[in-house]
């Protein structure tokens, strides 16, 4: 993504958390938009300031807000899974970007692979569903395609690929 790109992305991101604001300023409850927006725009596997994901956790406006400002630096994402399936999901769409988990076989790990056609632009990818939230670093895209092993023996990966097979699983690819 172009540095023109990130920067209208954060201003949209910005300009759409400080319309959901929640309380008035002086109200001294819950994050403030700073904090939020460090936590949003956070490494995978960095620090995390413990008191934003708690808020988050606990508090519906503050999760609201999360997700909002989430949604404006996104680059695609999708609130829940739009699928005709009363199981786990393998394939979903997320804005213009196809989403598939491949089953494990017994040379590797299952895999998710991202394609579309601007797959070069992501970063990361964050997935939510209920109260747990789990980020991770993609790596470069190869042919409009990013493959991810969702290996077991990474607690991060595994319950990704977890999360994602759920459709009340919110996805954010930023």
């Amino acid at each position: 993504m172009s540095d023109e790109a990130r920067l209208l992305a954060e201003i949209h991101a910005a300009r759409a958390l400080m319309r959901d604001s929640g309380p008035p300023r002086g109200a001294g409850t819950g994050p403030s938009a700073a904090s939020l927006w460090a936590y949003a725009t956070r490494a995978a596997g960095g620090p995390v300031d413990l008191a934003v994901v708690r808020a988050i956790r606990t508090d519906p406006a503050t999760a609201r807000r999360y997700r909002a400002l989430l949604a404006g630096q996104a680059i695609a994402h999708a609130p829940l899974a739009v699928a005709a399936s009363d199981g786990a999901i393998a394939v979903r769409r997320v804005g213009a970007f196809t989403l598939e988990i491949l089953p494990e076989t017994e040379d590797g790990p299952p895999l998710l692979v991202l394609r579309g056609e601007e797959a070069q632009a992501l970063r990361a990818i964050e997935a939510m569903l209920g109260d747990e939230a789990v980020r991770l670093d993609l790596p470069p895209a190869l042919d409009d395609a990013i493959v991810v092993a969702l290996d077991p023996e990474v607690p991060e990966a595994a319950r990704l690929g977890a999360m994602l097979r759920d459709p009340a699983c919110a996805v954010f690819l930023l």
